[in-house]
């Protein structure tokens, strides 16, 4: 099992950023738009970036495309370095930026997901916009400030803002690797990740297991009362997980709860007294996305938590994995 990432201590930098904070220093950070629906939705998040509205100057990151091109049965897994670097290049990104990511859906789904994998190749200067499109639509309809403070983008993108990073990360796996040449440099915190034979290892040790594993799917799902959307996906959960719906972190009006509300959690008070006795985290939900919305919630309290990255579509499909229902 790979080594863990040190827990933040002392001060906490908040990763989650209002929506008058990006008006402020719009000029001075990189804005990505990481949209991404359900399949069920059967809608396409380049496409919404593609057409608008936007916020100004953002550019698109595909979490299908900016991902492992070996893993056909599992979609977003993380890219191997060299591939995350080229995009990041692709993007005109480089690693002293602040980088701002939102989503068309809010908190809900990618956004956090992309937060998570800057983070998992070294860049710790990334933020995530409290409420996504939303919220910054809201404080532009409510006028608290000059209209430009929150510009939108309503004409159509070029391919370049919509494709380069995810054309930049499929071409560098098609080549092989071998080395990037961007500059961009990138490197992976194996700290932050967890993979399935991490996670049958430390169900080994029984008692003695070092992990706290929490589930962001809904709760039926977690119960196996809900089938899985994936068909001949097994329903329930990994032994000895816990539930934490990630919808029960965001706030009524789409944003991430505050550090003080996320205190009065129970479960996430739990996950804490866990950690301080010794084990670490883990996020894990249907395909690795929302589990990062968890990720991002320990994180406002100064913790960082580690992904299941193939999460539920992984585990649930493999039959020598343990379930349990209930």
């Amino acid at each position: 099992m790979q080594a863990r990432a040190a827990l933040s201590t002392g001060a906490t930098v908040d990763p989650v950023v209002s929506p008058g904070w990006l008006a402020e220093n719009l000029g001075s950070v990189k804005v990505l738009d990481a949209t991404w629906y359900l399949p069920s939705k059967k809608k396409e998040g380049r496409e919404t970036h593609r057409v608008g509205p936007r916020i100004p100057g953002a550019k698109y990151f595909c979490i299908d495309a900016i991902a492992s091109q070996d893993a056909a049965s599992l979609k977003h897994m993380l890219p191997p370095p060299d591939a995350f670097a080229a995009a990041a290049d692709a993007l005109g990104l480089k690693n002293s930026d602040t980088v701002v990511v939102y989503e068309a859906n809010g908190m809900a789904f990618a956004a956090a997901r992309a937060w998570w994998m800057f983070r998992c190749f070294g860049h710790e200067n990334v933020k995530v916009l409290n409420g996504g499109l939303p919220a910054w639509i809201r404080e532009r309809e409510a006028g608290g400030g000059p209209a430009s403070a929150f510009g939108l983008d309503e004409s159509e993108a070029p391919e370049e803002s919509v494709d380069a990073g995810g054309n930049a990360s499929v071409s560098a796996q098609a080549a092989g690797g071998g080395g990037s040449s961007a500059a961009y440099r990138a490197e992976l915190n194996p700290g932050l990740v967890v993979s399935k034979a991490d996670i049958l290892s430390d169900l080994d040790l029984g008692k003695g297991k070092k992990m706290h594993l929490l589930d962001a799917r809904g709760a039926a799902r977690y119960k196996g009362t809900e089938p899985e959307a994936r068909p001949g996906l097994r329903s329930g959960h990994i032994p000895g997980s816990f539930s934490m719906p990630f919808a029960s972190l965001i706030c009524d009006d789409g944003g991430l709860m505050p550090a003080e509300a996320l205190m009065k959690n129970d479960l996430v008070l739990r996950a804490l007294e866990e950690e301080r006795a010794g084990k670490f985290i883990t996020a894990s939900c249907g395909s690795g996305v929302t589990a990062c919305v968890v990720a991002l919630a320990f994180a406002r309290l100064g913790k960082d938590v580690a992904v299941y990255d193939g999460s539920w579509t992984d585990w649930g499909a493999d039959i020598s994995c343990p379930i349990e229902t209930g």
